[in-house]
């Protein structure tokens, strides 16, 4: 450190004064040792800030997952390598917004995903800055886990199927056998016309419902949705109405408190749930009870499409195994039912659930809902 000047008195200064200059001298270098010394802590305590800085952006860096600082503003103040490399360089500077429109698939996963672009899946936390204004955003890439999750969601799938294939052996030969039965009637030369017909008929619903059979297994096994679009709910229910009052004389409630909402998904599969739904509460509720076929606002969020009925109920320590295949309530039941019921809703991000009682039971899928008109960029859009 270098050292102040030193002091002395000029040989011209009168005696009188010769005192008080010395003594500014020594204040003068006093205050200069002082201001020496304080920029030498100063220097040291930048340098040392600058080595914090410099190993908590190297900690940044090291984590796994893509950390996001936003101003006040919505523009990005800080970001380590992990993010540059998910959404592209430069970050620094440039608004949230524009940075969503570029690299998120707008309305593309279930609630806790989020889609980018290129394919990949991250979930996204975040947490305020303290005292000042912004937030901190931390996603973190969970593409390989989802893949990994599917792969073993399928696995069991197959393994069920194994399992089912055992258990429906007897459910397929039983209309197949009647099908055999009521077409070889058909070439017997005596057999008048209105016979005919009506083992004609006996032999389409024979093979109609080996058929059912078949298509619930493909669909159980499969898993996933296909031929995605956007769906009215209330044009749902009436595609529904359509459908059911043509398959039967029972009088049925039909209720929408879901005008305007949508939903994403499979068409087809949605509806052949749904009516799965339906069938099992006509078969519970018996010829007295009342049924009533709805679609609501789910209290979380999203859509809920389901059927509730005054039947018996179905009991509770049967009520935990519902929705697991081969699980039912009926002699001649398959259990296939309301599994295939709950991975359709899970295929579509949603779940199916059950609430019973004696004279009051509800099935129901919930399935998460997208806004009606969708407009890209803005903020990153969630499911539900």
């Amino acid at each position: 450190m270098a050292q102040p000047p030193t002091s002395g008195v000029p040989d011209t200064l009168a005696p009188q004064w010769a005192d008080t200059y010395r003594f500014l001298d020594q204040q003068v270098a006093a205050l200069t040792a002082e201001l020496h010394e304080l920029r030498g802590e100063r220097l040291a305590q930048l340098a040392e800030k600058e080595a914090l800085a410099q190993r908590l952006q190297g900690v940044l860096d090291a984590l796994p997952g893509a950390v996001v600082v936003l101003n006040g503003a919505g523009r990005v103040q800080g970001h380590n390598q992990a993010a540059a490399r998910l959404f592209g360089a430069p970050l620094a500077g440039e608004p949230w917004r524009e940075v969503i429109a570029r690299c998120f698939v707008p309305e593309a996963g279930p609630a806790t995903d989020l889609v980018l672009h290129d394919g990949r899946i991250v979930t996204l936390s975040t947490c305020p800055l303290g005292s000042e204004p912004g937030q901190i955003l931390l996603f973190q890439d969970v593409t390989e886990n989802r893949r990994l999750q599917a792969h073993l969601q399928r696995h069991q799938r197959l393994l069920d199927m194994g399992r089912m294939a055992a258990s429906l052996a007897h459910q397929i030969r039983t209309p197949l056998a009647a099908a055999l039965l009521y077409a070889s009637q058909l070439k017997h030369p005596a057999l008048n016309d209105d016979k005919r017909r009506r083992f004609a008929d006996r032999t389409v619903a024979s093979l109609q419902q080996l058929e059912g059979l078949i298509a619930n297994m493909l669909h159980f096994a499969r898993g996933g949705v296909n031929g995605e679009e956007p769906l009215a709910a209330d044009e749902l229910l009436q595609a529904l109405r359509s459908t059911v009052e043509g398959q039967t004389d029972r009088a049925l409630t039909w209720s929408c408190a879901a005008e305007g909402m949508q939903l994403r998904g499979n068409r087809t599969l949605l509806l052949s749930a749904w009516q799965n739904l339906v069938n099992n509460a006509l078969q519970a509720a018996g010829e007295g009870g009342r049924i009533e076929i709805f679609c609501r606002p789910a209290a979380g969020g999203g859509v809920e499409l389901g059927v509730h009925d005054t039947g018996p109920g179905v009991a509770p320590e049967m009520q935990a195994r519902l929705f697991e295949p081969f699980s039912t309530t009926r002699p001649r039941g398959t259990g296939l039912g309301l599994a295939i019921v709950r991975t359709v809703a899970q295929a579509h991000h949603g779940d199916a659930w059950c609430r019973s009682q004696p004279g009051d039971t509800t099935f129901a899928m919930r399935l998460p809902s997208v806004p009606a008109a969708s407009k890209g960029g803005g903020e990153i859009r969630r499911a539900g």
